[in-house]
């Protein structure tokens, strides 16, 4: 049976343009095309399309999704099982953390005393200066020979206390920005998205560094492949680290 990329967005879910994009990139190419070239998916597209949503929703970057599933020895059996447990545990923390939200209203509305440590049971934040400082002689060791990190630490060795102050503030704004879309359930190639990942790229570019899009790109990647970076994006919403991936490659395609 074959399915018109309408009917297709329809059960799935997703958008046309999610769609047209998975086939632009290779990761969802529909197995037919009708005489006037529109796409037509079989049943083994639609299977396919099933595994890349699940995929997705466990935070695996686009990249990483077309290399296990183009794996000659993918077993979608034992897929759907992993998924089905890795889904549970996820699930687990967000019942964790409704219950939390309840509790805290609960609170509020005088039917239950919590402590400070009782408001943040379910979180984990940590001290972003502080990582800053224990990470640095990793940084050091890995891009310190690199033009970029020269002229990084050439601009910030001068910034005083309030243009940090002002960096912070425009980064914490961009990323809730990002969030609140993402959160909404805005695609990730939105243009809405893609305005917040052209400032990011252009603050870091005028802030930090020149950053061409291959190096953006590299960024991205490696917020998905660094589990510390992965760990801050998901503090303030999970499946984030993945989605500003996603949406930087789609960035730096378009822009290219």
């Amino acid at each position: 049976m074959t399915y018109t990329i309408n009917k297709i967005a329809q059960f799935a879910g997703v958008t046309l343009r999610t769609l047209r994009f998975y086939d632009k990139i290779g990761l969802l190419t529909p197995s037919g095309r009708t005489e006037a070239g529109y796409r037509l998916y079989s049943d083994e597209d639609v299977e396919r399309l099933q595994q890349v949503l699940f995929f997705r929703e466990l935070d695996f970057p686009l990249a990483k999704i077309g290399e296990i599933l183009n794996d000659p020895d993918f077993d979608r059996k034992e897929a759907l099982r992993r998924q089905a447990d890795f889904l549970k545990k996820r699930g687990d923390r967000y019942l964790k953390l409704a219950q939390l939200a309840k509790d805290t209203l609960f609170n509020l509305e005088g039917g239950l005393k919590m402590t400070n440590t009782d408001l943040f049971n379910g979180f984990d934040y940590d001290k972003m200066v502080e990582e800053q400082k224990r990470y640095e002689p990793e940084v050091q060791e890995r891009w310190g020979q690199t033009e970029a990190y020269r002229i990084s630490k050439e601009r910030t060795a001068n910034y005083t206390k309030e243009d940090w102050e002002r960096i912070n503030k425009i980064q914490m704004t961009n990323l809730k920005e990002l969030r609140d879309l993402y959160t909404a359930g805005v695609p990730y190639d939105d243009l809405r998205v893609q305005v917040v990942v052209e400032k990011a790229h252009k603050f870091i570019h005028d802030t930090f560094y020149p950053c061409p899009l291959d190096m953006f790109s590299g960024l991205g990647n490696m917020y998905v492949a660094d589990a510390r970076f992965t760990a801050h994006y998901e503090k303030f919403a999970p499946g984030l680290a993945a989605y500003y991936n996603d949406a930087i490659q789609h960035y730096c395609i378009t822009k290219a």
